[in-house]
């Protein structure tokens, strides 16, 4: 029996689809983060939960075989030190776990956004990437439909005559 949690990978009904002219992004964006959070993945979204990387090989270049000759006491001790990782080295099913969160992640993200979002954001590599794509897109339009309402309303007049109270 694993002791890994199972994350729901479908989000609910309350998040709306994302309007491709970006009219409801800030319901969209406030109610798909919260989700997200919920479900413990946001650090995909934001980058603040990078991939695990496991260790460069040493290669001959970076640690040559040959003796390397001191000249002074502070070059005998460069000479010697070899570096030591500043963090555990990720194992295999660390990197297996934060690869399987990364498409659940990129799964739910694809579940609200609009076809012709998701083939221009396809092209980026990882969720984090595509996110900020997707958060400039439509900040930008959304912005730009915000900006079309005021000048709609602002345009708009009570005919002559006319009653502006709702009935």
């Amino acid at each position: 029996m694993s002791s890994t949690a199972v994350i729901n990978d479908v989000l609910p009904p309350t998040v709306p689809a994302l309007d491709v002219s970006g009219t409801n992004w800030a319901i969209f964006e406030l109610r798909f983060r919260m989700v997200i959070q919920g479900k413990g993945l946001w650090g995909h979204f934001d980058g603040s939960t990078p991939r695990p990387t496991p260790p460069r090989a040493i290669t001959p270049a970076s640690h040559p075989s040959t003796p390397v000759l001191a000249t002074s006491p502070s070059t005998a001790a460069a000479a010697v030190q070899v570096p030591i990782p500043s963090t555990p080295t990720p194992t295999v099913a660390e990197i297996d776990a934060w690869d399987r969160n990364e498409n659940i992640a990129l799964s739910l993200l694809a579940q609200r956004i609009p076809d012709s979002t998701l083939v221009v954001v396809s092209a980026q590599t990882t969720v984090k990437l595509m996110w900020d794509k997707i958060v400039r897109d439509y900040t930008y339009k959304s912005a730009f439909s915000q900006a079309n309402l005021r000048q709609d309303f602002m345009s708009s007049r009570c005919p002559s005559g006319g009653d502006v109270r709702l009935s």
